[in-house]
């Protein structure tokens, strides 16, 4: 048991570094049609840190599901279902992701006279990219958090600031989320970046503690 819980810390410190790396600023410019092509090699990297994520949230949920099904079958069960459903979610856009690239390389071949239907598709994609990654996965991944923050808080696997400080982070995340899919900001802004900064804080905080510290030992004994 301690070997998955320490596996599952390492995972959330996996997640949070390669999600760093996945982010690639040559799809996320105004002139991503020309700038993926030239920055190739960018945008294959932040698609196979964005796979490594998906991976990382999927790995997270089978390893602690179960742990936290003998303190909360349900709330155990509604975790691995988001986590497993974000993770397909994080693969849908890396599959997009990877779509504009070969899109960009097409783009870059023709007259610019002839690109409008490219330029339209392209448009299409990116959206379609933000959407899953940046609004959908994300309120389904803050759906399945919140789920575990409150299983965590109700059987005090951990200090009971944690999951308070989760389920407020949770929040923000989902207010991020919703302020993009209205047009209220735009991804990859202060205000994008302000109201996420918490869930990673936490979910960094939650996989140094699952990795050094673990549950705590006394709740575990009762449940064994």
């Amino acid at each position: 048991m301690k070997l998955k819980i320490r596996i599952a810390g390492l995972l959330f410190v996996t997640g949070i570094i390669a999600g760093v790396f996945s982010i690639v600023p040559a799809i996320d410019c105004p002139q991503y049609l020309t700038e993926a092509a030239k920055n190739n090699t960018e945008v294959i990297m932040g698609a196979v840190f964005q796979f490594i994520i998906s991976l990382t949230y999927s790995g997270i949920a089978f390893l602690l599901y179960p742990i936290l099904k003998k303190y909360d079958t349900s709330l155990a069960l509604g975790f691995l279902t988001f986590r497993i459903i974000a993770s397909t979610l994080l693969i849908i856009g890396t599959i997009v992701l990877l779509s504009i690239l070969v899109l960009s390389e097409e783009f870059t071949k023709i007259p610019h006279k002839n690109t409008l239907n490219i330029e339209v598709l392209g448009n299409v994609l990116k959206m379609t990219r933000d959407y899953i990654n940046h609004v959908f996965m994300i309120l389904v991944l803050c759906t399945g958090n919140f789920l575990l923050y409150i299983l965590v808080f109700k059987s005090k696997l951990l200090p009971q600031w944690f999951p308070i400080w989760g389920v407020v982070s949770t929040l923000l995340s989902a207010i991020a989320s919703f302020l993009v899919l209205f047009q209220v900001i735009e991804i990859i802004t202060t205000e994008y970046l302000i109201l996420n900064a918490p869930t990673a804080i936490i979910e960094l905080s939650f996989g140094m503690w699952l990795l050094f510290k673990g549950f705590d030992k006394k709740v575990l004994l009762v449940n064994e």
